[in-house]
C-alpha cells in the first residue's frame, strides 16, 4: 500500500514539475510538429491529420494558454490578460473564437489547402494554436457551469456530425485522401464523440472512475474540464 503511495506522490510531483514548464511543453510541441518530417507523416492520412496532428497543435496552444492564465500578477503577461479578460466576459468571446477555427479546420475544403500549401498549413498551426487551445484555456476557467455543459454538447453534436458526414459520404470530399481514409476518419470521429460523451456523462452520473462522492468543485482558476 506504501508503495502504490509513494508512486502517486511521485506521479503528482511529476505533474506539478510539468505544469510549471508548460510554455516550455507548448514550443517544444510546437516545434516537433513543424518539423517537415513529422509535419509530412501528419498529413499523409486525413485520421492522422484530423486525430493526430491537429489535436496535439491544439494542446501545444493549450499548454500556452495556461501558462498565461497562471502568469505571475504585475508581469506584463498578466496585465495583457487582465486587458483581454475585459473582452471575454464569462469567456464567451475567447470560446466563440474557438468554435469558429474548430469548424473551420474540419471542413474538407480547409484540410485539402493545408495539405497542398504551406502558407495554408501555417495558417492552420497559428489558428489552431492561437485560435483554439489557447482561447479555452483562457476562458474554459471563466465559463459557469451551464456554459461548460452546452459547449460540451456542441463539441460532442460537431464531431459526430462531421464524422457521420465523412463515413456516409457516397464520393471523396477531400481530393488529398482517398474515400478509404475519409470513410475511416468519419468513423472515427463519431467514436470520439461518444467517447467524449461517457467521460463527460460518467462524473456526474456516478460520481467518479472509484465509485465514490463526485469531486467537490474544482477551483474555477484551476481550469477543470469535467
Amino acid at each position: 500500500m506504501m508503495v502504490h503511495l509513494d508512486r502517486l506522490r511521485a506521479v503528482v510531483r511529476a505533474a506539478a514539475s510539468l505544469t510549471r514548464r508548460l510554455p516550455l511543453v507548448s514550443l517544444l510541441l510546437a516545434v516537433l510538429l513543424l518539423l517537415p518530417p513529422l509535419r509530412a507523416f501528419g498529413e499523409a492520412t486525413m485520421v492522422r491529420q484530423m486525430l493526430v496532428q491537429m489535436p496535439l497543435i491544439v494542446l501545444a496552444g493549450w499548454c500556452a494558454g495556461r501558462a498565461w492564465v497562471r502568469a505571475p500578477e504585475g508581469s506584463r503577461a498578466a496585465r495583457l490578460r487582465s486587458f483581454a479578460d475585459s473582452f471575454n466576459r464569462a469567456g464567451a468571446t475567447g470560446i466563440v473564437i474557438a468554435s469558429f477555427t474548430m469548424i473551420l479546420w474540419m471542413l474538407p475544403r480547409s484540410l485539402d489547402a493545408a495539405r497542398l500549401s504551406f502558407g495554408i498549413d501555417a495558417l492552420k498551426f497559428a489558428s489552431l494554436a492561437f485560435g483554439l487551445g489557447l482561447p479555452v484555456a483562457w476562458s474554459w476557467v471563466r465559463c459557469p457551469p451551464i456554459a461548460r455543459a452546452v459547449i460540451h454538447v456542441e463539441v460532442i453534436a460537431t464531431l459526430a456530425r462531421f464524422g457521420w458526414g465523412f463515413a456516409a459520404a457516397d464520393e471523396r470530399l477531400c481530393a488529398s485522401y482517398l474515400q478509404g481514409d475519409q470513410e475511416r476518419a468519419g468513423m472515427l470521429l463519431v467514436a470520439a464523440a461518444l467517447a467524449w460523451a461517457v467521460v463527460v456523462a460518467w462524473r456526474p452520473l456516478f460520481g467518479g472512475l472509484g465509485g465514490g462522492k463526485p469531486a467537490a468543485k474544482a477551483d474555477r482558476r484551476d481550469g477543470a474540464i469535467a
